[in-house]
Parts: C-alpha cells; structure tokens; sequence
C-alpha cells in the first residue's frame, strides 16, 4: 500500500502569493512594501518571486528574491 500524502506541509507557490498582491519583506534597511510580479515555487518550500518596490527613495524598482513563508504555530 502506498503511503499516504501529508498536504499540510506542501505549499506551492501560488498558495504562498499571487501576482498583483501587496507585501512586505525585511530588506537591509528594515520593511518594504511591494507589488508581487510573478512567483515559482522552489522545492525547500520557498519562492523565487520579482517584486515592484512600493515606497521610499526605491519606488518604481523591480527586483528578485527568494522568499519563504514565515511559520505561526503558537498563534
């Protein structure tokens, strides 16, 4: 018998985010609002995502980052 698949720890990059959505991640000077591109999921759960930089001296910006989701067990 086969075993059986655990959903609950696959995530896929369109699960993560979308293109068109707003988000923010931790640069070297603190957060930055962005514009999500385009995503593609990695295999150790994360995403290869190009951003559109939002606000501050960087507006209008693109760039690429890897980016994984951050884990909330003791909400």
């Amino acid at each position: 018998m086969a075993r059986e698949k655990d959903w609950t720890k696959t995530m896929r990059g369109r699960q993560l985010m979308s293109p068109g959505e707003v988000i923010e991640f931790m640069d070297q000077e603190g957060p930055v609002k962005c514009r999500v591109l385009s995503c593609l999921a990695l295999e150790d759960g994360g995403c290869l995502a190009s951003l559109e930089i939002l606000e501050g001296d960087r507006k209008g910006q693109r760039v690429e980052k890897k980016l994984r989701a951050e884990h909330r067990d003791s909400l």
